[in-house]
């Protein structure tokens, strides 16, 4: 599940930071365009990096029951072989923690860089945009706040078209910086995943920059979903903080 919501945060920011040409004005399709730039930067320089994180884990089973808590705080060296170091972790009751695995294959050679997806997808064709008609203050300054939404009978060639017909969010463009400083999602109705009988039932991602810096900065990020199947129903959310994105160190002290 944890590669989902790496895709689904990966086509949160193609849509978030498209600039939509022909519907917004070009000032606003401007700062679209270059936070779209500077997550794409990001990216790149993602396997050169390392952050702190603290996560909080709730899991429920098909009753609502909560199954169990974890709390960890952890090093993350994204695309590496040990991309997870635990510095601690504590478990209550039933839930699992992301893994310390080796990265896959699929994340080593996907090249697809943001705006590849945003054009293969008509992201600037298949969502309606709407732009506050005044800048709002958010934690990272005067932002631009722009809703979106999927636009009917729009054509679905594959897994990725037909989850973008599903969702609909706000992005928060910080005028100064053109930063991606905030955006939430959310799922509109249930999603067939490639599995047989698996539904997404319930998908929310709720970012927010706190604290810009070089690289990113201090951030936050809250993750909720619900996967159904014949079998089993899970629902888990995940609530991270980010901070002191850096360069990465030669050694790490594994414990």
């Amino acid at each position: 599940m944890r590669k989902g919501i790496s895709g689904a945060l990966v086509a949160a920011w193609s849509i978030c930071a498209s600039a939509a040409a022909g519907q917004l004005d070009p000032q606003t399709a401007a700062m679209l365009d270059r936070a779209l730039t500077q997550i794409q930067r990001f990216r790149d320089a993602a396997p050169t990096l390392q952050y702190d994180a603290a996560v909080h884990v709730t899991e429920w089973n098909g009753k609502g029951e909560v199954r169990g808590t974890a709390d960890a705080k952890m090093l993350v060296r994204p695309g590496d072989a040990k991309q997870v170091t635990y510095i601690s972790r504590e478990v209550h009751g039933r839930v699992k923690l992301p893994d310390d695995d080796s990265k896959s294959k699929e994340d080593e050679n996907d090249k697809t860089t943001l705006q590849d997806f945003a054009r293969d997808h008509r992201i600037n064709e298949r969502f309606d945009f709407h732009v506050s008609d005044a800048n709002e203050q958010i934690a990272a300054g005067a932002a631009r706040r722009i809703d979106f939404t999927p636009k009917s009978n729009q054509p679905e060639k594959n897994t990725a078209d037909r989850f973008l017909d599903s969702i609909s969010g706000t992005t928060w463009i910080t005028t100064e910086a053109n930063r991606l400083a905030k955006f939430e999602m959310h799922l509109r109705h249930p999603f067939q995943l490639f599995w047989i009988f698996a539904v997404l039932k319930e998908l929310s991602i709720q970012y927010e920059l706190l604290e810009p810096d070089q690289f990113l900065g201090h951030s936050r990020l809250k993750v909720t979903f619900c996967l159904a199947t014949p079998i089993y129903t899970i629902r888990q959310e995940h609530d991270a903080e980010l901070d002191h994105f850096r360069r990465r160190e030669t050694t790490v002290a594994l414990r």
